[in-house]
């Protein structure tokens, strides 16, 4: 499981008191400015080692550092931020997430079934977090038996749609595109764009289906030059350098190696942080 299929898990918590140094740094991490943002919260979490809110955005923070250590440092602070704060659902979704994360990457039992149950204690907790539920739907049908549960996705994702009928079909599509059922995947974001030509999501889902599967890969860049022109929806969304780096792997399945640099090299500005990016341009070079 990729940190690009569950974003949902890093939104931002709400604070309940005014605290000036903890707005400063949070508007330090808005900015992406993480370098600076991890100084600050540090900083906080040193002077009040029982803030939770600066445990859980120093957490946020680590995760963006893009080493292969980060996620493992994040979990750390997030955890503890769920320690000091068991009843906040967003601190539990966002250990949740990561913990899902590692699991993925260490292929850890543990890691799976704290973040399975850091999840479901979020969604017990607010049950409209659509970004937790769609982070739940995913693990479930993505996590091998026993861990894994298609009834138990299925459950997730008729949830989602009772709630938002186009988020549960860009899940969908995400689902049909991982497990390689192409024209699916393709059909799913038509039938969306057909009605609403300009929907980010469909537009993004398209691109990326066309990058995975290198087909209609005119039609996934037109999609995704399309995206460049939008406002990014939410934070849950793929940014706009996210786009740039589907651009460069549609440009490299059609050959075009100059031009894959130039869209790895656009991602990397828009966001430094941008992994995936990061590898594709070195794997270049």
């Amino acid at each position: 499981m990729t940190r690009r299929l569950i974003p949902c898990f890093l939104l931002l918590a709400t604070l309940v008191r005014a605290d000036p140094a903890l707005d400063a740094a949070i508007a330090l991490y808005n900015a992406q400015r993480y370098p600076d943002a991890r100084a600050a919260f540090e900083k906080i979490a040193t002077r009040e080692p029982g803030n939770a809110a600066a445990c859980y955005y120093l957490g946020l923070t680590l995760s963006h550092r893009g080493d292969a250590a980060a996620l493992d440092d994040a979990v750390v602070w997030l955890d503890k931020a769920v320690q000091l704060a068991p009843a906040n659902a967003t601190y539990l979704a966002g250990f949740g997430g990561v913990s899902l994360e590692l699991a993925g990457i260490h292929t850890s039992v543990t890691a799976a079934t704290r973040g399975r149950d850091a999840m479901e204690k979020a969604l017990e907790l607010n049950p409209g977090d659509l970004e937790a539920r769609a982070g739940l739907m995913q693990f479930y049908e993505r996590a091998p038996w026993p861990l894994g549960s298609s009834a138990k996705a299925a459950a997730q994702l008729e949830e989602i749609r009772r709630r938002d009928p186009d988020r549960a079909t860009v899940l969908s599509v995400i689902g049909k595109a991982d497990a390689r059922d192409y024209a699916a995947a393709f059909k799913l974001c038509d039938e969306v764009l057909a009605k609403q030509p300009g929907n980010y999501s469909a537009l993004y889902q398209f691109g990326r289906t066309a990058s995975l599967s290198g087909q209609r890969l005119d039609r996934g860049a037109a999609c995704l030059r399309q995206c460049l022109a939008l406002p990014v929806p939410g934070p849950s969304t793929p940014s706009h350098s996210y786009v740039w780096n589907r651009l460069g792997l549609i440009a490299e399945k059609l050959g075009h190696a100059a031009e894959a640099r130039a869209a790895y090299e656009s991602a990397l500005k828009l966001d430094p942080n941008n992994r995936e990016a990061s590898a594709a341009l070195a794997r270049l070079r």
